[in-house]
């Protein structure tokens, strides 16, 4: 949203060589400014997509780094979202980061404190804030990927292997996004993001694909504790 200002200076004591061109109300200056409020709005929205953005992509690298190394298949779904937890959790964290700065703003208003000495108390509660917000996220994540493994586990070969196509296929598509969004800021050819954009749909159908092909291998063997389906169930039928 733009606002425009109009300013109307009266050309009496503006010099001779300055006076061409004036109008018979005088010099009229105009100023546009953007609204401080709606650019930071975007800012913020946009850091979050980032932030968000890059931490799948780590699960996605991640999750193919797990793949390739074949004791490692059996986590590679939970360590994927070990990773993508981090991402709303950041933005979370960001949110209240926000909150906290306005609040000390505020703060420092009310209480008229020099700016000097406010510094270090906001870097101080910014830092501790972070670690302590980052060490909440960390055992948050650990615990929702050990469930996420756990009920993994004691579902029907059938349920998992639908539940991993689809994921896997989401695995995919970030990859295909990645390979867009560097098309489009690196790449010097106008048509080179549609183009890579193809890989979307390609990475998607191929990465689903090898999921629903290898869906035993990235769960591991049958558990023998706590589980409420039988070896059978687990495993699926033989030609499957």
């Amino acid at each position: 949203m733009l606002i425009r200002t109009e300013i109307y200076i009266s050309s009496r004591r503006i010099p001779r060589r300055l006076r061409r061109g004036r109008s018979s109300e005088g010099y009229k200056i105009r100023i546009d400014r953007i609204t401080v409020p709606e650019k930071n709005v975007g800012m913020i929205v946009l850091l979050a997509a980032m932030l968000a953005f890059f931490f799948l992509a780590l699960g996605a690298v991640a999750f193919l780094a797990c793949v390739l190394v074949p004791q490692w298949r059996k986590v590679a779904l939970s360590t994927a979202l070990w990773f993508a937890i981090w991402g709303p959790c950041c933005v979370v964290l960001l949110i209240v980061a926000l909150l906290g700065v306005a609040a000390g703003g505020l703060a420092l208003h009310a209480t008229q404190m020099h700016w000097q000495d406010a510094q270090k108390i906001f870097a101080a509660i910014g830092w501790g804030s972070a670690i302590s917000g980052g060490a909440v996220t960390g055992i948050l994540a650990s615990v929702l990927a050990w469930l996420h493994q756990a009920a993994i586990h004691r579902v029907t070969f059938f349920l998992f292997r639908f539940y991993a196509t689809v994921v896997v296929a989401g695995i995919g598509s970030v990859f295909g996004l990645g390979i867009t969004l560097f098309a489009m800021i690196e790449s010097p050819f106008p048509f080179a993001a549609w183009i890579a954009a193809i890989s979307i749909p390609v990475l998607v159908a191929l990465f689903g694909a090898k999921a629903y092909q290898n869906a035993r291998a990235l769960r591991g063997s049958a558990p023998t504790q706590f589980t409420w389906i039988t070896p059978e169930e687990f495993a699926g039928p033989a030609g499957l």
